[in-house]
């Protein structure tokens, strides 16, 4: 998610990360450098894009729409496909949403209105487990029965197809959920671990990481919710850490964007913070 176009903004936030989130703990200390911003109620899961607009789903299956300030915009609710779908809010323009029960991918502009669809059923995917949007406005599409993963046109043109991945990597059961990181995908097998794949779709290595879920990357570092408790996994490094929370309770989901962080907690309220304060020196 790119906000800033220069090398200094995105060095600054990366040296910010680490101040906020060097420690395995978030402290009392750290905690105090946010402050409340809003809340929104009701909702069950959520996801936010590169201009921090609020996409939540609550009890009712509707997508709502929020600006930064918390003000509903747009609603986009779909009785035929159901209320059980992934969000892929990496583009603001073009929303994804995919009902795996249905195979139908579902693209939405700013205003949550359909600006196309997809039924897998009528491509040569055979049985979608995980789908996310590439870097160059195409579709990543793993395919649970054939073991491959294709990258699709939206209107479901096959662009490339990987080998077979059940030979390769012994894999019989597709992944929970495709993440971008850059130009590069992350799939997450929760049974074998995350797997890194090129902006090529070439495999690139396996993160020892079992049983994870609630995956987002915040520059260089991968943020994921194991056994109920958030880690977060130094890259470069190849280390894993526990964060601990300051009420020592980890929420139900978690997310941060820059200056921003989104804690949904039980009760399914959402509570957005700002950065209160920055550190001496970063200025």
């Amino acid at each position: 998610m790119e906000y800033f176009n220069t090398q200094v903004r995105t060095h600054f936030w990366g040296v910010l990360t680490l101040f906020l989130f060097g420690s395995t703990t978030l402290s009392s200390q750290t905690d105090s450098l946010w402050r409340p911003l809003l809340q929104l109620p009701e909702v069950d899961r959520f996801a936010v894009d590169p201009l921090q607009q609020i996409l939540t789903v609550g009890s009712d299956g509707v997508l709502v729409q929020y600006n930064p300030q918390g003000q509903a915009l747009f609603r986009y609710h779909n009785t035929t496909l159901g209320e059980d779908f992934t969000i892929d809010a990496t583009d603001p323009f073009n929303i994804l949403l995919f009902y795996e029960d249905q195979q139908t991918i579902i693209l939405l502009d700013r205003t949550l209105s359909v600006r196309a669809s997809l039924d897998l059923r009528d491509t040569e995917i055979l049985y979608a487990t995980a789908v996310a949007r590439s870097h160059d406005n195409n579709l990543w599409v793993y395919d649970e029965l054939a073991g491959r993963l294709y990258r699709l046109s939206a209107r479901g043109d096959l662009l490339f197809t990987s080998n077979d991945f059940r030979l390769s990597e012994n894999l019989s059961v597709g992944p929970t959920e495709i993440v971008r990181w850059g130009d590069r995908i992350v799939l997450n097998f929760p049974e074998r671990g995350l797997a890194l794949f090129s902006v090529l779709g070439q495999l690139q290595q396996w993160w020892p990481i079992t049983g994870a879920e609630d995956l987002f990357f915040h520059q260089d570092i991968l943020y994921f919710k194991q056994e109920d408790q958030y880690y977060r996994y130094l890259v470069r490094q190849a280390a894993k850490e526990i964060i601990t929370w300051p009420d020592k309770a980890a929420p139900l989901a978690f997310l941060q964007q820059f200056n921003r962080r989104y804690i949904l907690r039980a009760g399914h309220s959402l509570h957005i913070e700002v950065l209160n304060e920055l550190p001496n020196g970063t200025e």
